[in-house]
């Protein structure tokens, strides 16, 4: 019988701002820590507002936030301080900042600016998932 090989760790490659998209992103990434697996998150485009403190999406966000914390369900800030706990690699694309007209400094805290090359390289051999 052939043995299974499986991406034990999680890249996680955020591209958009869409609020869904990201709150699966990060309970995705947060069970995974949980499970004890490594996460790398890498944000670019308009991905890169997910992992700034204040942004124009944030405050497209606060009706679903709102609505998540009513329903008892973790919303995207907690995810986020989550991962910041559990220790994941939080990485944002140096073009995806320029694109959306960011600094690092609009950064949270615990957040790298990477080249692509960078993340590749950190995520070879880890399972790539695209939100």
């Amino acid at each position: 019988m052939t043995e299974r090989i499986f991406e034990k760790d999680f890249a996680f490659l955020l591209c958009d701002n869409d609020f869904n998209r990201l709150h699966t992103a990060f309970m995705l990434a947060a069970t995974a820590l949980a499970m004890n697996r490594a996460v790398i998150i890498f944000a670019t485009g308009p991905g890169v507002l997910a992992l700034c403190r204040d942004s124009e999406a944030t405050a497209l966000w606060k009706k679903d936030e709102h609505l998540l914390s009513a329903q008892g369900v973790a919303t995207l800030a907690t995810l986020r301080e989550a991962l910041l706990s559990m220790e994941a690699t939080l990485l944002v694309c140096e073009s995806g900042l320029r694109r959306t007209g960011k600094e690092a400094t609009d950064l949270i805290e615990g957040v790298e600016v990477a080249g692509m090359p960078t993340f590749l390289d950190l995520a070879a051999g880890y399972k790539l998932i695209t939100f």
